[in-house]
């Protein structure tokens, strides 16, 4: 993972999607992805002001940890204004988030 500040606050976003959304929690290989919307308790949790959590979505988006379930979104009411990625969108995690936070998961055992 790359020491920037950006990445640093996708890893923390990314741990608080996994713990917060019932459908973002690490399943098996046996189970299907699960749509979720982000809130701005996981951007609290992660200790994120605004402009810390966009960055980190976008980081996350462009990074293919996390990818958007248009289908899902269509569920979901839209709030004018905000960027195509914000709240009120729904993802999913990728395979390479869920390494991600395997490796995030791990790391915290051993420390």
């Amino acid at each position: 993972m790359h020491n920037d500040q950006s990445a640093q606050d996708a890893a923390r976003l990314l741990v608080a999607f996994s713990t917060n959304h019932e459908e973002a929690k690490m399943v098996s290989d046996s189970e299907m992805e699960r749509a979720f919307a982000p809130n701005w308790a996981d951007a609290e949790q992660a200790g994120l002001d605004r402009v810390r959590r966009d960055n980190a979505m976008r980081w996350l988006v462009e990074n293919n940890m996390l990818e958007r379930e248009e289908e899902a979104e269509k569920l979901l009411e839209t709030r004018e204004g905000l960027p195509d990625y914000d709240f009120g969108s729904a993802f999913r995690i990728t395979d390479s988030g869920r390494e991600l936070l395997k490796e995030i998961w791990e790391d915290r055992k051993q420390q």
